[in-house]
């Protein structure tokens, strides 16, 4: 039976992550490693985890010299990972019960993936189901984060990918994703076996700009990757049109904007078309400095 290891990155999560914890402990399928990194929490996280850890020898808790944000701590735990799988979940998320046999299943199904991922539902502060996310394939990673929470992915292709950018706080999945999907087969399935809470102080709600911004960091980042990317599956409008979504901070010259980005949208969008859409969204300069050697390809 394939080993599982999970790392669960902590910080303050008093309020949820016994439940997190739990979740894990309850899973059907039993060879499992749970790692969590105790972020130098200021609340009673590391008492609860501590105390829920001396209840089951898979359960591991380390804890952090400094607050060395979710990058760094998701790399301290997987440092420590000797399963074939890995995987990460949130202090305020759950698993269902067959959440980790599904995904290893997926695996034996998949024998070329190097990643599978599924669907979620959103639940709110007490657990009520608010909505369903039903995930686009893996190609549509050209477009941003479509990944979502419920995934897995090989040892083996960590390896080969090396660990999460530090730099790349609130996007580093989104650009881990990326990488892997540079070296291997990445699989959507359809199940949803995963339950994302929604809730004011999450980082999703709390950091909107911000994620947006490391968004297009992410996209700058692979921007060759991810454009050949997109040619390949016939998505280069979807490409530019995220590139321009998630560059609204870059703004600096609407004219400047329509001369960088109207050669690309040839046969694409009416320049009326252009027009709307630079008014709520924007565009990063540097398309003009990397336009001209692939334009023609």
């Amino acid at each position: 039976m394939k080993k599982v290891s999970i790392v669960l990155p902590v910080y303050n999560g008093a309020s949820y992550v016994a439940e997190a914890i739990k979740s894990v402990m309850n899973q059907t399928y039993k060879n499992w490693e749970l790692i969590i990194v105790n972020d130098c929490s200021t609340d009673n996280t590391l008492e609860i985890c501590e105390k829920l850890a001396k209840q089951d020898k898979r359960i591991m808790v380390l804890s952090n010299d400094y607050n060395m944000q979710l990058p760094n701590t998701l790399n301290v735990g997987f440092s420590m990972a000797t399963g074939d799988y890995y995987t990460w979940t949130s202090d305020d998320n759950l698993y269902k019960p067959k959440a980790i046999e599904v995904l290893v299943k997926a695996f034996h199904d998949n024998q070329k993936a190097v990643m599978i991922y599924g669907d979620f539902t959103r639940i709110d502060t007490v657990g009520n189901i608010v909505g369903e996310e039903k995930l686009p394939e893996p190609k549509y990673l050209v477009e941003g984060n479509t990944c979502g929470a419920y995934f897995m992915y090989t040892a083996d292709v960590a390896k080969r990918v090396g660990k999460y950018d530090a730099n790349l706080f609130l996007a580093e999945d989104y650009d881990y994703w990326v990488r892997i999907y540079r070296c291997g087969t990445i699989v959507h399935i359809d199940a949803d076996y995963y339950l994302y809470r929604t809730h004011p102080g999450s980082l999703t709600e709390t950091r909107r700009a911000a994620i947006s911004e490391a968004t297009y960091q992410v996209l700058e980042k692979n921007f060759l990757a991810l454009y050949c990317m997109a040619k390949r599956s016939n998505l280069k409008k979807d490409f530019l049109d995220a590139m321009l979504f998630f560059g609204e901070t870059h703004i600096q010259d609407v004219r400047e904007i329509v001369l960088d980005i109207a050669p690309w949208y040839r046969g694409y969008l009416l320049k009326s078309d252009i027009k709307r859409k630079l008014r709520t969204i924007a565009w990063c300069r540097k398309l003009n400095d990397i336009r001209k050697g692939m334009l023609h390809k």
